[in-house]
């Protein structure tokens, strides 16, 4: 599978809403979000509370994992930025960089293969799924 020049140019567009983590479909979504996206003030208490509520609708579908690095965790990889990484369903796994001037597609085999081992880094510091939406939970709590 090739993926067409408007998906290669925005991966994201991959994880249509409807499909994410449908428990119908295969693709598989897992976050982690950094503890601060539950407490900085983004649009007010209000967009802050529906954003959460959000975030336990998606979470509870079948194929997806949401997963908080909690505070006191320090400094950790994912702190140096964003970042996708994709398995097709055939050809080699790519990511995709985020900044604030432009994406990149990344699909240099060494490149793709770094970003693994710094996801598993990130993904080690983080709560399993279920800490993470009952931490989620609570802020909600916060945020009404």
């Amino acid at each position: 599978m090739t993926p067409s020049s408007t998906a290669r140019s925005r991966p994201w567009s991959l994880f249509q809403e409807g499909n994410l983590g449908a428990s119908g479909g295969t693709t598989w979504f897992v976050a982690v979000l950094d503890y601060t996206v539950l407490e900085r003030p983004v649009g007010g208490a209000k967009v802050m509370r529906d954003q959460l509520l959000h975030l336990l609708a998606v979470g509870d579908r079948p194929r997806v994992h949401l997963h908080v690095v909690p505070r006191g965790i320090g400094a950790y990889p994912g702190l140096n930025g964003a970042f996708v990484l994709a398995t097709p369903a055939e050809g080699d796994d790519v990511a995709y960089l985020d900044n604030q001037l432009r994406g990149s597609i990344v699909e240099r085999t060494p490149d793709v293969h770094w970003l693994k081992r710094q996801w598993e880094s990130v993904r080690a510091e983080a709560m399993p799924h279920g800490q993470t939406m009952n931490m989620i939970s609570e802020a909600v709590k916060q945020w009404t």
